[in-house]
């Protein structure tokens, strides 16, 4: 059977990239023996393995690199002495800006390169004389350490593809405003998956203007196909729901500062967890507390199986998310959309591809003014309007996030890149 070697930041330990890998490693094992390697630390690794992962999915656990000054000032001597490094330094030197921040932003993604390039060569998993392919989930230091073990001709029979999200493909998104060893991995890679159009238009501007078409795909991440309940009888409050990590970067507290100044009655839920929950739910309670019109509750993390099973059991009127950016289409939005709820979503990333006749999309950064008016504008939607929106979200689930149809295309691309010379 032919085989895939799968790269994750920590899957299938700890919480984060479950919900996105496991539907298309379903798919995938049909058609390949797959090895996954792990870059979870060990405490993720003492939570457990995902309960659902597939018994012949082989797993390798490399670790996150743990990097000493030492090991960063051993790197830097590489560093100057490697060719892709001066490339890299030099690239850095010609910038205008941020230029210690970006050379200590290599330095600790090349120290990080080292450490998983020695781990993968001294693992074997490469060794194989049949054509593997090397399939990195993230455009980051485990990438490019295969890129750079198989410069070797012995390993010209691997293929290196990668997706490519958000943290790993938005400059701003990192310190020093670039991403480090972009130009060299490019050059070795038989193919780039983007989340969403704008992605893939994103690294076109910014990144790579003139790479070949044929490398770049949009192979968007998506859902399980559901049977969708019948609809329930409606609470009598509005009913809206968030479901997010709560970090800053989502801006949980801007829809209670939207909720603020309403006074219509809606019941809101929050589904999810982060660093800022204690603040946001002092803050809610700050806020919204007195309000007798509002009422909210914090569910906390639960997994992906717990929020289907919400979208089953309740009925919901609308799905918001403010979030201030997006590499992709976020999973949590077409959960909802497959069970045919109306989104309000700001204009970041993917979120601009997921609104199309069936929600209203915000601004890239709306006051709580803004918010508050589109949750006005929903509420005010009569029967008909309601349901179009509802069939529309549908309609476009089924066209981009059905994980069926999406693992199909990227199946059919690793296809004809293993046929390539």
């Amino acid at each position: 059977m032919r085989k895939l070697i799968l790269a994750t930041e920590t899957f299938p330990y700890g919480k984060g990239e479950k919900s996105f890998i496991l539907p298309e490693l379903e798919r995938l094992r049909r058609h390949f023996s797959i090895t996954v390697i792990s870059h979870a630390n060990q405490e993720q690794v003492e939570e457990g393995m995902c309960e659902k992962l597939p018994e012949d999915v082989r797993v390798v656990c490399f670790g996150r690199p743990k990097l000493s000054v030492f090991d960063k000032l051993k790197s830097l001597v590489f560093l100057l002495a490697d060719r892709d490094g001066r490339r890299e330094i030099g690239e850095i030197l010609r910038g205008k800006t941020a230029k210690r921040e970006r050379l200590y932003q290599t330095l600790s993604f090349f120290a990080q390169t080292l450490s998983d390039q020695k781990k993968l060569k001294k693992s074997g998993i490469l060794s194989a004389k049949e054509p593997i392919i090397y399939y990195s989930f993230w455009y980051t230091y485990f990438c490019y350490s295969a890129v750079r073990v198989c410069r070797q001709r012995k390993f010209q029979h691997v293929r290196l593809v990668t997706r490519a999200h958000g943290i790993d493909l938005y400059h701003e998104r990192i310190p020093g405003n670039r991403q480090p060893f972009k130009h060299q991995m490019e050059a070795r890679l038989h193919a780039i998956f983007f989340a969403c159009d704008y992605a893939k238009k994103y690294y076109r501007s910014n990144i790579l203007k003139n790479m070949e078409e044929s490398r770049l795909h949009v192979c968007r991440l998506g859902t399980e196909k559901t049977n969708i309940p019948k609809m329930y009888e409606k609470p009598r409050a509005w009913q809206m729901v968030s479901c997010s990590n709560v970090i800053p970067l989502k801006r949980v507290p801007l829809i209670i500062d939207a909720l603020a100044l309403l006074e219509e009655e809606i019941s809101w839920t929050h589904i999810g967890d982060g660093e800022q929950m204690e603040y946001v739910k002092a803050y809610a309670k700050e806020k919204l507390g007195k309000k007798g019109n509002i009422s909210y509750t914090f569910a906390g993390y639960v997994g992906n199986n717990e929020v289907i099973r919400y979208y089953r059991e309740h009925w919901v009127d609308c799905f918001i998310t403010t979030s201030s950016t997006e590499g992709g289409c976020p999973v949590s939005a077409q959960e909802a959309m497959k069970f045919g709820i109306p989104m309000i979503g700001t204009a970041v990333g993917g979120v601009t591809e997921m609104i199309r006749g069936n929600g209203i999309l915000l601004s890239s950064n709306p006051a709580a003014e803004e918010v508050a008016a589109a949750i006005q504008t929903m509420m005010s939607f009569d029967e008909g309007a309601v349901n179009a929106m509802r069939d529309a979200a549908v309609m476009l689930w089924e066209r981009d996030y059905d994980t069926d149809n999406n693992t199909a295309k990227v199946l059919k691309i690793l296809k004809s890149i293993e046929c390539a010379d």
